[in-house]
């Protein structure tokens, strides 16, 4: 077929005349025509091809052009020849076609599961009557087209045939085996696929066997095939076998994955214990195996039906979260070892329950002193221990150290429900907290009270008071004798800065701070322990005046007097700054 282009303007033209290669023309009227087919032609062939306008005057200059035939499409048998491995198709080649070689290509079916295709195409001299293909896969499906070529290039492709290979044993054995569950008795089996290109045919179905170590198949099967699971029942319990699986088609069967298995389990673990420690959550501890064999991991079960599995043989806890609170749960753990049984398990249970109700205070019946205050309270029934703990009440402590100002009675037991707190200062208001625990957590109860007055100290106040009224005239005497000189003293003590005179005091009364210890009184004012003077702890001192410095600060001392002179002692604890009275 020639296309051309009218010239523009047409002028005079009339028509146009083609030439080719024969020799012969054709003579096309009308100045607006502007294509022509010439048939007859030898297929094969290459033609030039000329074309000029013609009128009433004389013809154009020609405009020339060269076209080669390529062939016709050929016709492929619908019934080729095949064998496991090779395919023969036949077909004819049109008369009008000068053919010099054809392009074979054939492509594999993939419709049967396989995600790799396999394909290929070969060149052959000549012309086309017949050709095999070599180096197929047995039992595969083949698409099949032929293009014939000459000088001219490639013709059209064929119509297709299908052909399939002859179906051969599978030449690849399943992938993967592994051992889903492994009882004394039996043993599940799971597998995957063979390689599609081993197949040689479609699967149907699988071989599963279990031999003991003389070789002796035992026990039966039932395979699912679809899913490549089998359970093999009837095996005799501590007894060594070797499973395998094998592809069935058919043309056979195909070679075996074999895995060993035993049907003794692992030693179970030992001295299992479940505790809870939140209100959904449980922990589980457990000993592992000794000796622990192959064992490598654990596995717990409980009662949703879950199950966790542990790696690690010498794995020892693990705590099971997202529970339900007030629900009992049933926990059993066993070992876990390749291609063995579980070992038998063992169980514990746990009733989870929530954070316990606050403790009743018996506000009624609390006992004070002037250094303490018993207090008892009531225990909800699901509370496991209880705490007591105080601190001053309107003031900011300066330390924790001092009983006095605030601290725990640590973990009480379960049968506790009182407690006296010690070493308190007389007639001084204090916050008490009882808590009380389990598992899920605490809660807490607290109260305001305070200790006893110090009804001794009120009465020396008394009667120094009448004694001083009886004595009065004398003391005065001696006020304005004693005056004086006291005065000249203390200044010249002052302008010194005298430090702190120590001496030794008997073993018997030595104070140790580190211990807490009876302070004596003189006069109302305490007796300064001997760290306060920075000195070692089993000293002591009589200081008529000068001034200690602590971390605290620094304080004057207006009386301090070894034990010796105590008449009216007073508990202390570690750590208390006794320069409060001073």
């Amino acid at each position: 077929t020639v296309t051309w282009t009218p010239p523009s303007p047409l002028g005079n033209t009339t028509g146009y005349r083609i030439s080719y290669t024969t020799g012969s023309d054709v003579d096309i009227d009308g100045g607006s025509t502007n294509s022509y087919t010439l048939t007859g032609l030898t297929n094969g062939k290459t033609y030039t091809i000329s074309i000029v306008t013609t009128s009433s005057g004389l013809p154009s200059a020609p405009l020339v052009v060269t076209v080669s035939l390529v062939p016709s499409a050929p016709f492929i048998d619908s019934t080729p020849t095949v064998s496991a491995t090779t395919v023969t198709i036949t077909g004819s080649v049109p008369r009008d076609s000068v053919v010099t070689g054809f392009l074979v290509q054939w492509q594999r079916d993939t419709s049967g599961g396989c995600t790799n295709e396999d394909e290929g195409s070969i060149n052959a001299t000549g012309s086309f009557t017949s050709y095999t293909i070599t180096g197929l896969e047995e039992g595969n499906r083949y698409t099949i087209t032929v293009k014939l070529y000459n000088d001219a290039g490639r013709g059209p492709v064929s119509n297709s045939v299908t052909a399939k290979t002859i179906e051969a044993a599978p030449s690849g054995s399943p992938a993967s085996i592994t051992v889903g569950t492994l009882t004394a008795n039996s043993v599940t089996l799971q597998w995957g696929e063979v390689a599609c290109l081993e197949r040689n045919g479609e699967i149907t179905g699988y071989t599963v066997t279990a031999a003991n170590s003389d070789g002796v198949v035992k026990g039966t099967s039932s395979v699912n095939v679809d899913a490549r699971q089998a359970t093999i029942s009837g095996l005799t319990p501590s007894t060594q076998y070797t499973v395998s699986v094998a592809a069935v088609n058919g043309a056979g069967t195909g070679p075996v994955t074999a895995l060993p298995v035993e049907t003794e389990g692992p030693p179970p673990p030992t001295g299992v214990t479940a505790v809870q420690d939140g209100p959904t959550s449980i922990t589980v501890t457990w000993t592992p195996p000794s000796p622990l064999g192959d064992t490598t991991g654990y596995r717990i079960s409980y009662n949703t039906g879950s199950d966790v599995d542990i790696d690690g043989d010498s794995s020892n806890s693990y705590t099971l979260t997202g529970l339900t609170n007030g629900q009992t749960y049933t926990i059993s753990i066993v070992a876990i070892a390749p291609n063995r049984p579980t070992s038998s398990p063992i169980e514990a249970q746990v009733s989870l329950v929530g954070v316990p109700e606050k403790p009743t205070v018996d506000m009624d019946n609390i006992e004070t002193s002037p250094t303490t205050i018993t207090t008892s309270w009531s225990f909800p029934p699901d509370a496991t221990g209880s705490e007591v703990s105080w601190e001053l009440t309107g003031q900011m402590r300066r330390r924790r150290a001092s009983n006095a100002e605030g601290g725990t009675s640590g973990r009480l037991p379960k049968d506790q429900n009182s407690y006296t707190i010690g070493r308190l200062r007389s007639g001084t208001s204090y916050h008490i907290t009882v808590t009380v625990f389990n598992p899920a957590g605490n809660s807490s109860t607290t109260f305001t009270h305070s200790t006893a007055e110090d009804i001794s100290k009120s009465d020396s106040s008394a009667s120094v008071a009448a004694l001083g009224g009886v004595l009065g005239v004398v003391i005065v005497t001696a006020i304005v004798v004693q005056a004086v000189v006291i005065v000249f003293f203390i200044r010249r003590l002052q302008r010194a800065k005298v430090r702190p005179q120590s001496r030794a005091i008997d073993q018997s009364t030595k104070a140790s701070t580190n211990t807490g210890v009876e302070m004596p009184t003189f006069s109302g004012k305490k007796y300064l322990g001997p760290e306060q003077f920075q000195t070692s702890s089993n000293e002591a001192y009589g200081v008529v005046r000068g001034t200690g410095r602590t971390a605290e600060g620094e304080y004057e001392v207006t009386q301090a007097l070894p034990p010796s002179t105590s008449s009216q002692p007073t508990t202390a604890a570690a750590g208390d700054s006794l320069y409060e009275s001073v």
